[in-house]
């Protein structure tokens, strides 16, 4: 009996203990279950939010980008130059079309046989990526190619898994027309040039994105962000204008080929700039196109750096990049510097032998071989391009006069143009500046300048004295068409007198009319102009460039015209092959004016081209290899 009251007690114990360490437990575990509850409410006010963002993200089924409008490019009476078309891109659903092998074999094989999508890259997709949702296999893709493809397979229940996705591809309607101006756009690298670079932020628009999830309630849920297309450009160009001088230019080059031709053509009352033109031209729906240029043979030994190079080149804008002596055009400015200093009067007489002697060296002028010009007058020392007035007169300027004019109309500057990778050009250091390099400078030797400078200069010179900054957009305009930003003519400084402008397009007038411009004269119009023949550096290579410098009406110019042709075919520079750029000069006047709506000057006679003698402006006798090598040119 007394071992079994012992047993007794001795469970009694034991249960009591083990119920004293179930209890333990229990409210161990309550406690540890009332802590969690603690943190879970503590999360979930302080980082609730973002916590349900994380879960949601993980429950998305897709997500898309929808494609924004990249803005158009028009000229200034809304000819559309650049737009963005609406294609497609073809998208697979992996995870959609490997659900079923019946599906499978039927999408693989009408993708393949309607698009032309190999099977074998189809395959690859639908086996590297199983889970996938969103796989892009072809792109670019014209409405009518997707529609037909809806239609031939909208009752086969088994193609699954396919659907188009919307985007742009950017047109050029004219192909290569102001290539160079306008540019061209890629999805990889945004405006790669011209105005497409320059205004890419303001016609780049907004993505949208579009995504569907399962939320908290398993319920499957779209979103829309909606696209934010770009703005449209508004420029000042003029399509009929610029088809006109492209194609005297693609003409001119189809008989003599040369590495530059460039033209421009502008309102020298605001500045606006109508045409540019540079050849050669190039394809802005194809820019990497160098067969424009090169054979099939000579592309395929180039190595790909070198394409890259020839690439750089033919896209370079010559109008505004390229830099070059500007020869005899210069001559206006150094007899409007004159006029405005009062070294020189209208109505002056100067004593032309054929040549002067400055520095040490003999400067001739292209008249030296007749003996010089004799005694002249104010207006045929310019008309006639007289080097030994010119000399004259800078040499009355001075060095800092010299420098100041030639700053004063925007050269050795850059003009603000808005245009990528303008040049500045170059002018020579004042302090530095000899007589005899003073001398050259008098008739556009020993200083580079860029086209757009030229042309700039040239509409200050014959508007009156106001210079205008050179701008190629009129507005930015949103999808709507409100205006969201106007650029208006920006009047920079004055750099002559009304009085000096007058004389100096009467002189021009006369230099068409009675002069050695006289192959630009179009019938029943007045016309002013400039020619010139600048020998290129190194002088040893006899290479010239050719360019004019006109406007129109004479008396109250409404355009400058300035053209310039690099390295003409066949010039020696005393062959007579500054007629080409007159001829050239000439043929894009005499259509410009009418479609320009510019009225005929009842004072024009018509007249019938006669032979010239041909002729140099300047040229140094010095012996070969001294460094006024440099500067000697030969003119017409």
């Amino acid at each position: 009996m007394k071992k079994r009251d012992d047993y007794s007690q001795y469970s009694k114990a034991m249960l009591g203990r083990i119920k004293t360490k179930s209890g333990i437990a229990f409210l161990i575990a309550m406690v540890l279950v009332l802590v969690l509850i603690i943190r879970v409410i503590f999360i979930n006010i302080a980082d609730g939010e973002e916590y349900s963002r994380i879960v949601l993200n993980h429950q998305a089924y897709s997500s898309r980008t929808i494609a924004s409008k990249r803005g158009s490019i028009l000229d200034r009476n809304g000819t559309v130059l650049a737009y963005s078309k609406k294609v497609y891109n073809l998208i697979i659903d992996p995870y959609v079309i490997n659900s079923d092998d019946k599906k499978k074999e039927a999408t693989v094989n009408a993708v393949n046989e309607y698009f032309g999508v190999d099977k074998k890259e189809i395959e690859d997709v639908l086996s590297n990526q199983k889970d996938s949702r969103y796989r892009k296999i072809k792109t670019d893709l014209e409405e009518s190619v997707v529609n037909g493809f809806k239609d031939k397979t909208k009752d086969n229940k088994d193609i699954d898994g396919v659907w188009f996705e919307d985007d742009y591809k950017r047109v050029y309607p004219f192909g290569t027309l102001a290539a160079d101006v306008i540019g061209f756009y890629n999805k990889n690298n945004g405006g790669e040039l011209g105005l497409e670079k320059k205004y890419d932020s303001y016609l780049t628009g907004t993505d949208g994105l579009a995504y569907t999830y399962v939320d908290d309630s398993m319920e499957r849920t779209e979103n829309l962000k909606a696209a934010v297309d770009g703005n449209n450009i508004v420029t000042t160009l003029d399509y009929g204008a610029q088809n006109i001088i492209d194609k005297y230019i693609a003409k001119y080059n189809e008989a003599k080929p040369s590495p530059n031709t460039g033209a421009i053509l502008m309102n020298p009352n605001t500045g606006e700039v109508l045409a540019m033109s540079s050849y050669p031209f190039f394809d802005l729906n194809n820019p990497r196109d160098l067969k424009a240029v090169y054979t099939d043979e000579q592309i395929a030994a180039m190595s790909e750096e070198e394409k890259a190079q020839n690439l750089a080149k033919l896209w370079r804008n010559y109008c505004v990049s390229d830099v070059y002596e500007p020869g005899s055009p210069f001559k206006s400015i150094t007899v409007a510097g004159g006029l405005e200093e009062g070294v020189v009067h209208d109505g002056d007489q100067f004593f032309c032998g054929g040549s002067l002697s400055i520095g040490g060296y003999t400067i001739n002028c292209w008249r030296h071989i007749y003996g010089g010009h004799g005694q002249i007058f104010l207006d045929e020392a310019l008309g006639d391009s007289c080097n030994v007035a010119m000399m004259e007169i800078a040499a009355n300027l001075g060095t800092d006069n010299m420098i100041k004019y030639q700053s004063l109309f925007g050269f050795g500057s850059k003009t603000g143009i808005d245009l990528p990778s303008e040049e500045r050009g170059i002018l020579q250091n004042p302090k530095s500046m000899s007589e005899t390099d003073l001398a050259t400078n008098s008739f556009g030797q020993n200083f580079d300048v860029t086209m757009i400078q030229m042309a700039a200069a040239y509409c200050s010179l014959v508007n009156g004295g106001t210079y205008y900054q050179p701008h190629i957009v009129k507005s930015v305009e949103n999808e709507k068409g409100e205006k969201i930003k106007s650029i208006a003519p920006v009047s920079v400084r004055k750099t002559v007198t009304e009085s000096t402008s007058v004389i100096i397009r009467r002189i021009l007038k006369e230099a068409v009319e009675q002069y050695g411009v006289k192959y630009v004269k179009v019938d029943g119009y007045s016309v002013g102009g400039k020619t010139g023949t600048a020998q290129k550096l190194p002088r040893s290579d006899k290479k010239w460039l050719i360019s004019v410098a006109a406007f129109a009406p004479a008396e109250n110019p409404q355009y400058v015209l300035y053209v310039v042709i690099d390295e003409p075919a066949g010039t020696t520079g005393t062959s007579g092959s500054g007629m080409d750029v007159q001829e050239l000069t000439h043929d894009m006047l005499s259509e410009l004016l009418p479609y320009l709506g510019v009225p005929k000057d009842n004072t024009a006679t018509n007249t019938e081209k006669e032979n010239t003698n041909s002729n140099t402006e300047g040229g140094i006798d010095v012996p070969e290899g001294t460094h006024l090598e440099t500067e000697a040119s030969t003119e017409e």
